[in-house]
């Protein structure tokens, strides 16, 4: 009897050594599988090495540089006479267009036949010179019927304008200003007429 329980003991002990575990029973330890060491991150330092914000680092725009204060100019009319030699004896005006101010303009603004009579407020009205012009004149040639005027404007705070018509009082159609200069000035500029001198009188 205890012969047996020996064999039938050994049997068993036989068939436990033998047995293969089965293919789950250990994980697999490949390089693909193989488990991954977690990296500790330092979040002082990472916050140190964060690219900065372009925005908050970007240097402040340069202030606008100021506007030059306004420099008030002042224009007049000059008249002088000069030979004629058409009539030797009855000279003829040459008129100049003064600017005073930083820079200075003295501009020939052609010769006239008689002094010139200046042409304002309801009398400019009354011979169509140009609205909101700063001065005009007129020079009126008896023996021709001729007028020739000429008036002065500030288109801009950078320009004189000089607009001149001729006036044929035979000639029904009304006669228009053409300009006939501009005058650049300095930049950021207010201009205004001088009250001009009446001028002598020409001797025939």
């Amino acid at each position: 009897m205890k012969l047996a329980y020996f064999a039938l003991s050994a049997a068993v002990l036989l068939a436990g050594c033998n047995q293969t575990p089965p293919a789950t029973s250990e994980p697999a330890t490949t390089a693909d599988t193989a488990p991954v060491t977690p990296i500790a991150v330092d979040s002082a330092n990472a916050a140190t090495t964060t690219a900065p914000d372009a925005a908050a680092t970007a240097p402040a725009p340069a202030a606008a540089p100021a506007l030059k204060d306004a420099e008030t100019m002042k224009v007049s009319f000059s008249f002088k006479p000069t030979a004629n030699p058409d009539n030797p004896k009855h000279p003829r005006v040459l008129a100049h267009l003064l600017v005073q101010g930083s820079q200075p303009l003295d501009i020939d603004l052609g010769k006239f036949p008689n002094l010139p009579d200046m042409v304002t407020g309801d009398k400019a009205k009354a011979a169509n010179f140009p609205e909101g012009m700063l001065m005009g004149f007129r020079s009126y040639d008896a023996a021709a019927g001729i007028s020739q005027d000429l008036a002065v404007l500030h288109p801009d705070a950078r320009h004189l304008r000089v607009v001149q018509r001729r006036v044929d009082e035979t000639n029904p159609e009304a006669a228009k200003f053409e300009t006939s200069r501009e005058v650049p000035l300095p930049a950021n500029t207010l201009v205004v007429a001088a009250p001009v001198p009446k001028p002598p009188k020409l001797k025939d």
